[in-house]
């Protein structure tokens, strides 16, 4: 198949496609018309030598074979000898015999093609020693009532008396040939074009289809799959060594991406045992009263810092499980209609602290196989993030459909939305907006970044949309559950 529409993405001014095309079809067309060009002067250089070398012979053959007869036999049995043996009326060929002083002894007839008249043509004059006797094959192209011959000159002396015989023929036959031959190139000019340009979208095609394969490779390598490598085409060339060279690069980026991921889960467990224990510390000292008031508020600042940094190291922690491919135990076939009708009742208190309004929009179950612990994570995470930055009395909208082959979650608020330069960040691990996102939530900037790991983890994505001012979309797709699915665990 030839690369569907020869990928016709590719075809600009700039791509690899077009610039080899181009010089491929360029120079088939060179060469084709270069091949052409020499062929047809050979072709017509053959054509008149092969008319010129009859005509010599024949010239030759009546000066040394018949011209003698006018001595012995005189003129009328040479002009009957010529007759016999050239009929040049029949053959359409012209034969004239002439003495030094320009009087004709004997001038052939109307051809039987009428192609020219004989008597018409004009006298012809001969270069260099024509003249001598036994020169020939001196040639010259003569015009007649439109036609165009091809004279031979001999020169022979009898008697003392020079003459000059004049042997020629019509070349319209030769410029006959000449014109197909011309026709025939003009039409093949374009047919070699296209066949240049179809047979070298196919070579390219077939050539680099090494490197669209590395390509297609390439973008499906994420994070979730850094051990996946690219392929390697065994041609022996440069594109050989590109592909080991990249997977060599991957193997370097996937070493240093598992050691990041190790720090991180490493780091974000080390931290929760000490943490802990200096929770419990403040809170048995606060537990025992008799502290003066101050240092009471700053034990109470102290802890909610205590509980952010928690909060902070178990999502850090959540993140590198995620990336490492551990957090989904069990895949199950999840309604995830249901789910978000739960998980909405659950929350609803934090919603009616701020005087919010929740409506949801899922009346038809949509399955997806996933972890249904972590898909609900990815809800609850999404519905907080909502509640957060919707002002009191504001509305929040979550529906859940199916589309073609996902499962599509969306999330719609009426809040305070997000500023164009902080939107392509916002899945960012610890990005604050500066307006959106503030100590005074409480949050870490973790949040969308879990249920971006959680997304991919599960072969989905997520989306944002948004106004400053006017809120936010937030749009989940996993892939639907397959036909017939149970529960298979991993």
């Amino acid at each position: 198949m030839m690369m569907s529409l020869f990928e016709l993405r590719s075809f600009n001014a700039r791509s690899i496609y077009v610039r080899l095309i181009t010089g491929y079809t360029i120079l088939a067309i060179g060469a084709s018309v270069a091949v052409g060009l020499y062929t047809y002067d050979s072709l017509r250089g053959h054509l008149y030598a092969e008319t010129r070398a009859t005509l010599t012979r024949r010239a030759e053959h009546i000066r040394s074979d018949i011209m003698p007869m006018i001595v012995a036999q005189g003129l009328p049995e040479m002009t009957a000898q010529i007759e016999q043996i050239y009929s040049p009326e029949a053959s359409n060929e012209f034969i004239r015999i002439v003495k030094k002083d320009g009087n004709a002894v004997y001038v052939s007839g109307l051809p039987q093609d009428r192609g020219f008249d004989p008597r018409a043509v004009p006298p012809v004059s001969f270069a260099g020693d024509i003249e001598q006797p036994g020169n020939c094959s001196r040639e010259v192209v003569v015009a007649s009532d439109g036609a165009r011959l091809l004279v031979v000159g001999c020169g022979v002396v009898v008697r003392g008396v020079p003459y000059i015989i004049e042997m020629g023929a019509p070349i319209a036959g030769i410029d006959r040939v000449l014109r197909k031959f011309v026709l025939t190139l003009l039409i093949e000019f374009p047919a070699v074009a296209a066949i240049a340009v179809i047979g070298g979208l196919f070579l390219m095609r077939r050539a680099l289809q090494p490197v669209e394969a590395i390509r297609a490779g390439a973008e499906q390598i994420t994070f979730g799959n850094l051990r996946t490598r690219l392929p390697v085409a065994a041609t022996g060339d440069a594109i050989e060594h590109l592909s080991r060279t990249l997977n060599q690069m991957l193997d370097r980026l996937d070493q240093a991406y598992q050691q990041a991921s190790r720090f991180s889960a490493d780091a974000s467990h080390e931290l929760r045992t000490p943490l802990a224990v200096m929770r419990g510390e403040i809170e048995a000292v606060m537990r025992n009263g008799g502290l003066p008031a101050a240092t009471g508020e700053r034990l109470g600042s102290v802890l909610e810092e205590i509980e952010r940094l928690s909060g902070i190291a178990q999502g850090l922690s959540a993140i590198a499980r995620l990336d490492a491919g551990e957090a989904m135990t069990s895949l199950d076939q999840v309604d995830l209609a249901a789910l978000t009708r739960a998980t909405l009742e659950q929350m609803q208190l934090l919603a009616a602290e701020k005087e919010q309004t929740v409506h949801v929009d899922a009346p038809h179950p949509v399955f997806v196989r996933g972890d249904a612990a972590r898909l609900k994570q990815v809800v609850v995470n999404l519905l907080d993030n909502a509640i957060k930055y919707t002002g009191t009395g504001g509305h929040i909208g979550l529906s859940v459909f199916a589309d073609a082959s996902n499962a599509v979650l969306r999330v719609r608020d009426d809040g305070v939305g997000i500023a164009p330069e902080s939107l392509p960040f916002i899945f960012d691990r610890f990005y604050r907006a500066d307006k959106t996102r503030s100590r005074a939530t409480h949050g870490a900037g973790l949040g969308l970044s879990i249920v971006q790991a959680i997304c991919m983890a599960h072969g989905g994505s997520i989306r944002a949309e948004s106004e400053e001012g006017a809120g936010s979309v937030l749009t989940v797709e996993l892939p639907l559950a397959a036909a017939g699915s149970h529960k298979d665990t991993v």
